[in-house]
């Protein structure tokens, strides 16, 4: 068993006064899996009432508004966690949602040599062809970005080798769903892959091609990304005598604006062996 401390922090500053501001967050570890709790501490700014909540998938939710005027918000989830290698027990949700294909991750394509051996070697196979298939770009897909279009064009980011890794564990019959949370280091959330292997979930990444083991600390998992956002929120403000409503996702696609109230969105994780 290892000790993790993490830190997840993130501040968005509006460009103009916003209000009746909205938010839903997954920023907490995932209770019930192979990490036990030791601490938590979870504050946001000042004029927010927040709530606790779960989604159906189980995933800890958190949610809550101010209706006042503001420029920032700024929310900060901490603590620590005991983990055990990365292994779950299934939940009572039918294993078939996770053999279907969905919008992000639907693909006409199985991989030759994915089927005939036993579910985890097959994945590991998949994981790492994934790896081998697609060059890590920043900011070259978006949030919408499907599985079928990232192999085409043979680059994206965390969230898109997952989505192709998905696609074609479902394709060799394997259940795969999609998995964010922390990685162990200083950077932003990260995105990967777990499949049941007739037993229990297992996780992969297959932007590091590697089995995880230790150093990933769940937040969430769904049957793809649109499942479960790390956040989301909504407000209204008004600019120029003029009324505006937006609803915001974090991380924005790249370069994304409303073209009349600018987010500055920064995001910062760190989780460390203690």
């Amino acid at each position: 068993m290892k000790q993790y401390l993490y830190n997840y922090q993130t501040i968005v500053v509006f460009s103009e006064p916003v209000r009746n501001h909205s938010v839903l967050l997954r920023c907490e570890p995932y209770q019930g899996t192979y990490m036990t709790i030791d601490s938590e501490r979870v504050i946001f700014s000042p004029g927010f009432k927040m709530r606790r909540g779960f989604d159906a998938f189980g995933n800890r939710l958190i949610y809550g508004m101010d209706r006042e005027a503001h420029s920032t918000f700024v929310s900060v989830s901490t603590g620590i966690v005991s983990m055990q290698p990365y292994q779950m027990k299934s939940e009572r949700i039918p294993l078939n949602i996770y053999l279907m294909p969905t919008t992000l991750t639907s693909l006409n394509l199985t991989l030759e040599n994915s089927t005939g051996k036993d579910s985890e070697s097959n994945a590991e196979f998949i994981c790492h062809q994934v790896h081998e298939m697609l060059a890590y770009v920043p900011n070259s897909t978006t949030v919408n970005t499907g599985a079928a279009e990232v192999l085409e064009k043979k680059s994206g980011v965390c969230q898109d080798f997952a989505h192709v890794m998905i696609g074609l564990c479902r394709n060799a019959g394997i259940p795969a769903r999609y998995a964010c949370g922390f990685l162990e280091g200083t950077g932003e959330t990260h995105a990967w892959v777990e499949i049941f292997d007739g037993y229990s979930w297992l996780g992969f990444d297959p932007t590091h091609d590697r089995k995880i083991v230790y150093g990933y600390l769940k937040i969430a998992h769904g049957r793809d990304a649109s499942d479960c956002p790390v956040s989301r929120g909504i407000y209204s403000g008004i600019v120029n005598h003029g009324f505006i409503q937006r609803l915001i996702r974090f991380p924005l696609n790249h370069g994304e604006s409303n073209g009349i109230i600018n987010e500055n969105i920064q995001v910062q994780v760190t989780l460390q062996e203690l």
